[in-house]
């Protein structure tokens, strides 16, 4: 069984996380926000409520929680996760406390499930 560090378990997920973030990025616009546009005829996310180069559409007005939960981790809120768990990488890799001390065991737990661990 291979044990892999925490250290490298956070930084790995900040990186992909931040490459995530940015790739979801057009024209410099982070945040998304729901509502509609003329074209849609279901609630949506966008990046830009008049101009949007971003467009995620439901089909069912009962989705709207969908979007709203899409507007609230977008791009912006994962590149500052990504900070969070390159912060909490640092503090592990910079400490001469016992690991145990140092770990962020809630950023540890999002790292895990950003790489696709079940843990």
């Amino acid at each position: 069984m291979t044990t892999i560090n925490p250290t490298e378990e956070l930084q790995a997920a900040a990186s992909l996380l931040r490459d995530k973030a940015t790739a979801a990025i057009h024209e410099g616009r982070t945040t998304w926000t729901t509502g509609h546009t003329l074209g849609s005829r279901s609630p949506v996310v966008v990046d830009d409520q008049k101009q949007p180069s971003v467009l995620i559409e439901t089909y069912a007005a009962r989705l709207e929680r969908v979007n709203s939960y899409l507007a609230l981790v977008g791009p912006a809120t994962g590149l500052v996760v990504a900070d969070w768990l390159d912060s909490a990488a640092e503090r592990l890799r910079d400490a001469t406390a016992p690991v145990a001390n140092l770990l962020d065991p809630s950023a540890l737990a999002v790292a895990r499930r950003i790489l696709g661990g079940a843990q």
